[in-house]
């Protein structure tokens, strides 16, 4: 009896960790995505290196500092390129600015987008991370 009670709570915690992993991988990826579409929305509006927008290391900081494989990194990058386009969004008040635009709304919509969550799990149950 005490043998199975050891197991069960063996098996808990190892479960219970497999979900931590998973759940902070997917919120990696979700950071990743969200700091990657930034940065390439801006830079499609106006490549100036010196802007302050490409002072952000945001973008180094989920490629370095966590377990994002590159083959998810490049199949991130990849999504957002074929996806983008169906969450750009142009500004519905008048502005005084020509240069306005909803950048960082887009790229929010492209993230939270159920889609997105859909695909993203779908990466980590494959064991993609």
């Amino acid at each position: 009896m005490r043998n199975k009670l050891q197991i069960i709570a063996i098996v808990f915690l190892c479960s219970f960790t497999l979900f931590a992993q998973k759940k902070r991988d997917l919120k990696e990826a979700q950071g990743y995505l969200l700091s990657y579409c930034i940065k390439e929305e801006y830079n499609s509006i106006d490549r100036n290196k010196n802007a302050l927008y490409n002072k952000d290391d945001s973008g180094s900081y989920y490629v370095q500092m966590t377990n994002l494989p590159l083959p998810v990194i490049d199949s991130l990058n990849t999504y957002y390129k074929n996806k983008i386009i169906d969450y750009r969004g142009i500004p519905q008040e008048r502005s005084n600015d020509s240069l306005a635009t909803m950048t960082c709304w887009s790229c929010i919509q492209l993230v939270e987008a159920k889609e997105t969550k859909r695909q993203l799990k779908k990466w980590v149950k494959m064991k993609f991370f």
